[in-house]
This record gives structure tokens, sequence and C-alpha cells, in this order.
């Protein structure tokens, strides 16, 4: 759904507008309705009562042929009343006795409102053919019940156009100055509202875990000083100053919650360092225990029976193999805690995969896996050392190569494969290893790369290999996860920044962190 930020002040104007708009323009409908058919009303009472009342006051002159009394009459009566347009008389053969036009009578009024002389008052609006803009009232009131003729009086009515269009003006400067004064009460307050909206919401973006720890965060305060500079000493509240209280709460109580979850964590981490002395004990004595123990059941024989020398070559023989269990043990302890230098330099990951094949070929031979090598044509160089990107691989493959082998135990027929691949991924090379043994179960997953923790036969591995794996990938600013299915296969995936142009050759060393993230899907490898 697409959003739109609308400022609160044109929302309160586009309401105001709005109404302003549905309001005015039903009361100018109402005043065009109601006042302007009002007045009508008025004007045709107004131009009958004036057309009848003239109406009596020439039958005497007209009974007496006092056609000069009569037309005075008609000429007072409009020059009396400004909207009288017209007054004529019409004898009963239709014949004009009388009447005010100066410039000569026109004779198609006597075909507008036309009608026999004894009818009773007729009405019809006339519009001159000169002065469109001009609307007539034409009434036609029967002189004494129509013996003498009919009287013919015309009642302007732009006047009463008039009227209502000044009403209307007058009610739209009214809406305008409404309007003005309400888009004005909507900028204040917005600015009333935003205020402290806007003050809630720089403090809220200028929260962090710094300020937390530090507990400097700073309280909302609003409305404290009329317009920002008097203090007031009362106020009424209101839901922004809940807010606001809320808002202050919310703060400590995030101060509280770190400061316990920092507490909290320091424990944790203490926790975690003896779980790992205590895993790391474990491990190391397993490993060692074993060999020791046989070394000591070797030298009681030996004491036993020193002259017979064949016992003591079969027994030197076992010796010197528990010696060289103890001793990879503690290389291989050696290797994942010591601060290796590593000189990086750039290369190829393709010659890489080339030189941990070759060293690894005796043992694919044995084994019957066959290596498939997927690589693009060219292939971006990177930054690295070879020769510890090289072990990674290796263990890698040997650890393939061991889990296809238990597999082979329980089905024969199972593939015997191994793919390497590499791409790139997201600007970083993908380097992908992915075999089709035995795999790992999901509980095992979480502590692939956990030391002393592997899923091999006893004397079968250390349990140390993934764990400096991890650790050197680490050291080239990488990351690597390992995805499993058991029984259907493993796939270790890493990720290795591509060397830049600005970079120069460094050395970093296996025991500084690192800010890349080494993190572990929900699968994983035999170690």
């Amino acid at each position: 759904m697409k959003r739109l930020f609308v400022p609160l002040f044109w929302k309160f104007s586009l309401a105001i507008i709005a109404v302003v708009a549905v309001f005015g323009s039903i009361n100018i409908y109402l005043i065009w309705d109601r006042v302007y058919t009002a007045l009508q009303r008025e004007s045709q009472k107004r131009g009958i009562y004036i057309s009848r009342s003239l109406a009596r006051q020439v039958v005497d002159p007209l009974l007496y042929e006092d056609y000069v009394t009569a037309q005075n009459l008609l000429m007072s009566i409009q020059s009396i009343d400004s909207t009288i347009a017209y007054a004529f008389v019409v004898a009963p053969l239709n014949k004009v006795v009388l009447h005010t036009f100066e410039d000569g009578f026109p004779h198609q009024l006597l075909q507008v409102n036309a009608g026999s002389p004894g009818d009773s008052v007729r009405m019809q609006f006339v519009v001159p053919k000169d002065a469109p803009e001009v609307l007539i009232r034409d009434i036609a009131v029967p002189i004494l019940n129509g013996k003498l003729g009919t009287l013919r009086v015309g009642i302007r009515e732009e006047a009463l156009r008039a009227q209502v269009n000044h009403t209307v003006q007058v009610f739209l400067i009214m809406v305008g100055v409404f309007l003005t004064i309400g888009l004005v009460g909507a900028f204040a307050f917005a600015r009333f509202i935003n205020a402290p909206v806007q003050e809630i919401s720089r403090i809220a973006d200028r929260l962090d875990f710094d300020v937390l720890r530090q507990r400097s965060q700073p309280r909302i305060r609003i409305r404290e000083k009329l317009l920002g500079l008097v203090r007031v000493p009362w106020r009424a509240e209101d839901e922004l100053d809940v807010l606001a209280d809320k808002f202050n709460g919310m703060i400590i109580r995030l101060e509280n919650a770190y400061a316990e979850l920092q507490r909290a964590n320091a424990s944790l981490v203490q926790s975690e360092k003896l779980a790992s002395v205590g895993t790391l004990a474990a491990g190391i004595a397993h490993e060692i225990n074993n060999p020791i123990a046989g070394l000591q059941n070797c030298i009681r024989r030996i004491r036993r029976n020193p002259q017979n020398m064949r016992q003591n070559e079969k027994y030197l023989a076992m010796m010197d193999e528990a010696i060289g269990k103890i001793e990879r043990v503690v290389k291989g302890l050696l290797e994942y805690t010591r601060k290796e230098e590593m000189d990086f330099t750039e290369l190829n990951i393709q010659e890489v995969v080339e030189k941990a094949l070759l060293l690894v070929a005796y043992h694919l031979e044995k084994s019957r896996v066959t290596v498939t090598k997927e690589f693009p044509p060219r292939l971006p160089v990177i930054q690295g050392s070879f020769n510890h990107l090289e072990q990674v691989i290796v263990n890698l493959l040997l650890n393939s190569i061991y889990a296809i082998r238990e597999r082979r135990r329980e089905d024969p027929h199972c593939p015997a494969k191994i793919v390497l691949s590499a791409a790139m991924e997201n600007g970083r090379l993908r380097l992908s290893v992915k075999d089709t043994g035995t795999g790992i179960s999901p509980e095992h997953l979480r502590k692939v790369f956990d030391p002393f923790f592997t899923t091999k036969g006893v004397g079968e591995g250390t349990g140390l290999g993934l764990s400096v794996c991890y650790k050197i990938i680490q050291a080239h600013r990488g990351t690597i996860r390992v995805s499993s299915r058991v029984n259907q296969g493993t796939e270790v995936i890493i990720h290795l920044p591509v060397a830049s142009k600005a970079e120069q050759p460094t050395v970093f060393s296996t025991g500084e962190t690192s800010s890349s993230s080494t993190q572990v899907t929900n699968s994983g490898n035999k170690t």
C-alpha cells in the first residue's frame, strides 16, 4: 500500500474547506430557492395590488372619455414607482387607447399575455429584445369586468434579482471571512499539536543504546511556556500531555530494561566462558585420556615381561600410535587457539581448490568418490592466505569423503559425489562444497563449529576441524554456513570479499576479531 505524507495543517485546511464549501453551497441554494421565491411572491402581490388599484382609478375617466385624466393617472403612478416599466389600456376591440411609452407603443406587447377582456388577472414574464438582461412581469387586469377593456402594467424584476445577488454576495464575503479564520485556526491548531509530536519524534530518533546505557536521554517537556517565552503558572492538560508522560515513562522503562539486559548479558557471557572452558577441558580429557590409558597399559605389560622382545615391539608400536594421537590433539588445539599470522595476497580461488584436490587425491581414489567442478571461465581475485584457505578446503573435502564412506556402509549403492562450485553473489565470491554423504541431524547443526564437537567415531576425529575453518574464514572477513539433510547430503557455503584495487596485501591474525558475522544455518557437516 502506498503511503503519502500530508501535514496536519493541510489535513485540517482541507477538512475546513470541504465543510465550508458544502455548507456554503447549501446556504446559497437555500437563498436562491427560498428568499428569491419569497421575494417573487411579494413582488407578485404588490404588482397585482398596484394594477387593480390603477384599474379602479381609470374607470371614471374612461366612462367620461376623459383620456387626459386617465393618461395623467398612468404617468403619475409610473413616476411615483420606478419599478413600473410601462402601463397601457387596451379597449375591447384590442385597441390601445392609453400608454406611457414615449417612443411609441410597441405593438408586439399585444401578442404577449393576451386574453379576453373579461378574464381575471393574468401574468406573464416579458424580456425586451433590446435589453435581454431585463425581466418584466406583465400583469393584465380587466377594467370594469372587462367592459372598458384591460389595463396592462409591467413591473421590473431586475431589482429583485439585484437584491438577491447582493444577499448572496454578502453571504459569500462572510464565507470567505469564516474560511480565512478557519485556516488561521487550523494553522494555529496544527502548530499546537505538531510541536509536541515533533518533539517526541525528535527524541525518539535520537534514542540509541549509548544514550540508554548512560541514562542521558532527555525527557519531553511540552507547552510549559506560553508561545515558548513566558512560563505559565497552570495549564489544562490534554491527551498530548498524557502521551508525553507515557513516552517519558517508556524511556525510563527502556533504560531500566537495558541496564538489566546488560547485567544479564554479562552473566551470560561469563556462563558461556565457563561452559566453553568446561567443554574444552572435557574434549581434551576425552581425547588424551584414552591414549594415556593405552600407554599405561603398555608400560605395565612391558614391566611384567621386559625380556619378551616381540611383545615389547608390539607394545612400543602401540605406544607410538598413542603418542601420535596425543600429538595430533595438541597440535589441533594449538592451531585453534594460537594467533597465527596470515600473509594475505591476491589469489585465484580456483588455484586453491586445484591444490587442495591434489592433496586429497589419494583419499578420493581410495573411497571411489567423484568430484565435479563448476567454475565460470573467469573469477575475480580475492585477498587471502593461500595456505590457510587450502587448509579449509582440504578439511571440508575430507569431511565429505568421510560422510560418503559412512553412508555407503548402510547403502552401498548411494551416489558418491562431491560438487565444488564458485560464483559471484551480491558482490562477494561464493564457494560451495556439496556432497552426497550422511548429513547431520538438526540437533547437531548448532554445534558443528564448536571445538571438540564431532560425530565421527572414537579415534577418527578431534572435533577441531570446522572450528579452525570458522576462524580462518572469519579472519578473511568472510562467512561460512552449513546446510544438510540426513541421508541426502551436506553443503558448506563460504562467502569471501572480492579484492578491490584500493586494497593492498595486509597481514591478519586468526586471533583478531572481524566485523563479519559467521552464520550457521539449520544444517551441518561431519567434523
